[in-house]
């Protein structure tokens, strides 16, 4: 990792040692990686098994589906290379697994693939394990392509690395569940996922009660929910926003389908200026769907179960869709110079188009547009909710979500306005971790350290077993110059997650500033230690 060839240099004696061990203790033969396939995917079949019985025909097809290979064991993936100016990164597979190498800065690494995200539709990315710690890789194969590039995110770096931490919301719509290890930033259980990809109870709820005794009342069928509800479910995964804000006391995997996404989360997106349509994301399918004349026509009555089925994934996507749009266009006048009514009606009105967030290939346009335009979208004149929060929640998500925001797009603006907001409620959320820790970036960034530290302590007093929390309280007393009560929380992080790596790398630069080269070392071989 970029962390040890920059803040440990390592000798390669050193890393040849490291990597030997790897080799020797984590190569599986192929027979055995195919029975732990087999028993990872175990308890999907076993969910699927258990709706087969009434539902055969949905089960068999929704396993055709993308939803149900949204996460993969590693089979025999493409092999390729990929270069920067600083780095060459390989993929290839043998029968012991497959396998990236990173080449930089005159050392070699090879790390194990673990686990495969996404369908591989349009792309495929892979996840390291090094210590339970999930860690994504920095390259991706792109299918439209053929060929590995560069994952999202990793575009402009020169020098990537496998330093990236998969945390829980980055997996929350690619694994069907999980268990993540609370207080830690990227540790999972020796079994990090109970179902591997996407199953049934992702849209239909818990089954037990429906299972002990069959009944409409007692599993979720989304056709049947109020709007806002039945829309949630496809919103948890499809609809990213700009920022994503969960209430006091909840994570996103508390969620659960047949409510509306703000009882457990509120999604924002950009405000734009009259007249104007936000920048076309990657996943951004339910605001395109908005923003469309069928929807705005159709009212809730439309949604994106009116054309999509996940039960029954089209052999032939053309007509299907075609037959989807007759249900409302079979009587319409269409203009003599439009094609035959056997035409490909999504080709023209819902064309494939680059995203403005990167992704390496196309992405169909949900907004049904009569005549497509693609006109660079104009500047967001804030933020807004997609639907709005609980009113009690209204100004604390607000201010959040504006910290979130403006952090990401660097606009100082959002960032001053969303912290007057939080300070302006804090009183009403005593113990709000995440409202303590959107004070404390939002005073970071504005380089008031010492303020700072006061919201981190606050954070980490509600939640004093958070290596996270320890990490950012760290970071405000180092740049405060007190270095004394610097290192004693970057310890205590490293304490609740010896791979920490942020907290890791802040201590020994802090260490290195002091001369203290001894503690500095001792450091890098413990981290050293852990991830080979």
């Amino acid at each position: 990792m970029r962390f040890l060839n920059r803040a440990t240099a390592i000798c390669s004696l050193a890393v040849a040692l490291c990597l030997a061990n790897l080799m020797s203790t984590r190569v599986t033969p192929l027979a055995a990686r195919a029975a732990a396939a087999i028993d990872a995917e175990a308890p999907q079949r076993e969910e699927a098994d258990a709706c087969i019985a009434c539902h055969k025909e949905e089960v068999k097809g929704f396993a055709r589906s993308k939803m149900a290979h949204s996460m993969r064991l590693p089979t025999e993936e493409p092999e390729g290379i990929v270069s920067t100016s600083q780095t060459t990164l390989r993929t290839y597979s043998n029968r012991d697994g497959t396998w990236q190498t990173l080449q930089s800065h005159g050392n070699t690494e090879t790390y194990r693939v673990e686990y495969v995200i996404g369908s591989g539709t349009h792309a495929s990315g892979y996840i390291i394990s090094l210590a339970n710690h999930l860690f994504q890789s920095p390259v991706a194969y792109y299918r439209g392509k053929a060929a590995f590039g560069l994952a999202p995110g990793y575009e402009t770096e020169s020098d990537p690395d496998f330093t990236r931490p998969i945390m829980p919301g980055c997996i929350f719509c690619h694994a069907g569940s999980f268990a993540p290890l609370a207080g830690t930033i990227n540790e999972y259980g020796a079994q990090p996922f109970s179902h591997l990809a996407i199953g049934c109870s992702r849209c239909h709820g818990p089954a037990g009660a429906h299972l002990h005794g069959p009944s409409p009342s007692n599993i979720v069928n989304p056709v049947r929910l109020d709007p806002a509800s039945r829309d949630s479910v496809c919103e948890q995964c499809h609809l990213k926003g700009v920022a994503r804000v969960p209430n006091p006391g909840k994570e996103f995997t508390d969620f659960v389908v047949g409510q509306p996404l703000e009882t457990t989360f509120t999604i924002y997106r950009d405000s734009m200026p009259s007249g104007e349509q936000p920048p076309f994301k990657v996943i951004s399918h339910s605001e395109q769907l908005a923003l469309s004349r069928c929807k705005r026509a159709s009212g809730d009555g439309m949604w994106c179960g009116t054309c999509h089925d996940p039960h029954q994934e089209p052999a032939s996507a053309v007509p299907y869709y075609r037959s989807k749009c007759l249900v409302c266009h079979a009587k319409t006048h269409f203009a003599g110079s439009h094609p035959s009514r056997s035409s490909n009606c999504i080709g023209c009105h819902m064309p494939k188009r680059e995203p403005n967030d990167g992704g390496h290939t196309v992405f169909t346009d949900h907004r049904i547009q009569r005549s497509p335009d693609h006109k660079p979208a104009a500047e967001p004149i804030g933020i807004e909710p997609w639907r709005d929060p609980p009113p009690e929640l209204a100004k604390r998500n607000l201010g959040i979500a504006l910290i979130q925001a403006g952090t990401e797009t660097r606009s100082w603006p959002q960032i001053v306005s969303g912290y007057q907001m939080l300070t302006e409620v804090q009183h009403q959320f005593p113990g709000d971790c995440d409202m303590y820790n959107s004070i404390g970036n939002a005073l970071s960034i504005g380089r008031k350290f010492s303020e700072a530290a006061i919201a981190f302590e606050l954070a980490v007093g509600c939640d004093p077993k958070s290596s996270g929390e320890e990490a950012n309280l760290g970071s405000a007393y180092a740049a405060s110059g007190s270095s004394e009560a610097a290192e004693f929380h970057f310890q205590r992080a490293l304490e609740l997650d010896p791979i920490n790596l942020s907290a890791a790398e802040q201590l020994i630069r802090l260490y290195e500033g002091d001369g203290n080269s001894a503690k500095a070392e001792a450091i890098k071989s413990k981290i050293a230690g852990f991830l080979h």
